[in-house]
């Protein structure tokens, strides 16, 4: 299972242009028995984190902006191996190499290329291998809390 969220053309989230009234720019993705898959979807935009308040006072009093660029999360699920979290990078970004949360690392940079394969001429593709570490016996493989161990203390 691949799940996959990014912001719009714009630079907003789902949440931020919405409300939360509705859900866009985010998805749920089956590999095939290989590992295959692929989605098509719009080039997100990078944004600036909220400036104001102490986290804005405390990269302005770095001298940084408060850049992120553009960027497509990814959790990968699947049996028998642990969760992987993680965003690809689009490397012709103005902010690639100044992320203001430091998330970009050279590995999950990437570039969107022609693709002969395309199931639409002309449409520009990325290709990325993604590798899952198996997990251990008795671990759900989950990232972070497992809600589904989560049993609350019976009333005293």
């Amino acid at each position: 299972m691949i799940q996959v969220w990014q912001t719009s053309e714009r630079g907003f989230y789902d949440l931020q242009e919405r409300n939360g009234e509705s859900m866009d720019m985010r998805g749920n993705f089956n590999a095939d028995a290989t590992g295959h898959y692929y989605f098509r979807t719009v080039r997100p935009k990078g944004y600036s984190i909220p400036m104001d308040g102490p986290v804005g006072d405390l990269v302005h009093a770095q001298g940084r902006h408060g850049m992120r660029p553009s960027h497509i999360h990814m959790l990968i699920g699947a049996e028998g191996h642990r969760e992987l979290v993680t965003a690809l990078y689009f490397g012709d970004d103005d902010y690639i190499d100044s992320d203001t949360v430091f998330g970009v690392s050279a590995s999950l940079v990437v570039a969107a290329k022609q693709d002969p394969n395309s199931p639409i001429k002309g449409l520009r593709a990325v290709h990325y291998d993604f590798r899952l570490a198996k997990a251990e016996p008795g671990d759900t493989g989950r990232v972070g809390a497992d809600p589904t161990t989560f049993m609350p203390k019976a009333a005293e």
